[in-house]
């Protein structure tokens, strides 16, 4: 329990840290708001008014004080560009960017852990070197290049889905998992052979402790001791593994998103930059932290859970 209470306080600790280093990273760089909004329109006096109505005027600390209040009370401010409440702007993109991590998530881990057992079984045999450069291959692909060669094949010759065209995630909820499931499939290919090599490498290192030698010199099947025994005292590495995916895949979207053209928090992000649409920038920058911290920490939570020894460990 103390343990939890001090995961949670650190996630909170870390949000207001994030929150501030983003508000002085748009205050330190160059350009104005209110100047990119009005643009040719822009007079001295126009600029003055529309910097007292937005704020702009006030000091840094001021400025960052109103909005971590707003934030904490569920006021995210309103979009400089879109002129429209922030939240309002954000939720239906977030919903799609938490669609595709989850769907890319739950495809790395039904491929990854199968196998990885499948390639410990190849250890020593002529197939290994082919599982051993075919796994540095999907790593070192880059998800935005599969991505262009998955659009080609399975959008424009195939035509499973229109590249460009996301459906609507509600109304067309089908077509639309299909889109995503593509993208997914780019997002997850180099964290599932990542996912691989560390699960082999744990069930190698597991299966050459004592335990285990022993538990085969009396007679138990290999292959039970492996999925009995050893997949069991795998599973802390993979939970934490699995939690830095998780986080690592919310900002491998950004670049998927684009390629695929789904209208997520990534389009949203890179857009917002370059209009310097600060309210917007800042809130999904936030947003993405939060889902970073929060899959490192619910993966330490589940350590703690399936490993007495972490339990005796945060105990003390």
């Amino acid at each position: 329990m103390k343990y939890a209470l001090k995961r949670n306080l650190m996630l909170v600790l870390t949000m207001v840290i994030v929150s501030f280093l983003t508000f002085l990273a748009f205050e330190l760089i160059s350009g104005d708001p209110a100047e990119a909004m009005l643009g040719t329109e822009a007079t001295p006096e126009r600029l003055a008014a529309l910097r007292e109505e937005l704020g702009l005027n006030r000091p840094f600390l001021v400025r960052y004080a109103s909005w971590l209040a707003g934030f904490a009370s569920g006021d995210l401010g309103v979009s400089l560009h879109y002129r429209q409440p922030v939240w309002d702007l954000i939720a239906p993109k977030l919903e799609i960017t938490l669609c595709l991590c989850l769907v890319s998530f739950a495809l790395i881990t039904v491929v990854s852990i199968p196998l990885a057992i499948w390639s410990y079984r190849w250890t020593g045999t002529v197939f290994e070197a082919v599982r051993t450069a075919f796994n540095q291959l999907c790593m070192a692909v880059p998800p935005f290049f599969t991505g262009i060669l998955m659009s080609y094949l399975f959008g424009i010759l195939l035509r499973l889905f229109v590249p460009g065209d996301f459906p609507d995630l509600r109304d067309q909820f089908g077509e639309a998992l299909v889109h995503l499931f593509f993208a997914a499939v780019c997002l997850g290919i180099p964290r599932t052979a990542m996912t691989v090599r560390m699960m082999r490498s744990t069930v190698i290192g597991e299966m050459q402790k004592a335990y285990v030698r022993t538990a085969i010199s009396r007679g138990n099947d290999r292959r039970a001791v492996l999925t009995r025994h050893v997949l069991k005292n795998s599973l802390t590495a993979a939970v934490t593994f699995l939690g830095q995916t998780m986080a690592e895949l919310i900002g491998g979207s950004v670049v998927v998103e684009q390629v695929f053209g789904i209208p997520g928090l990534g389009r949203l992000l890179v857009y917002s930059i370059s209009t310097r649409d600060y309210p917007v920038v800042q809130t999904v920058v936030v947003i993405l932290a939060f889902w970073v911290v929060l899959a490192g920490t619910l993966a330490d939570l589940i350590n703690q859970r399936v490993d007495p020894r972490l339990r005796l460990g945060g105990a003390a």
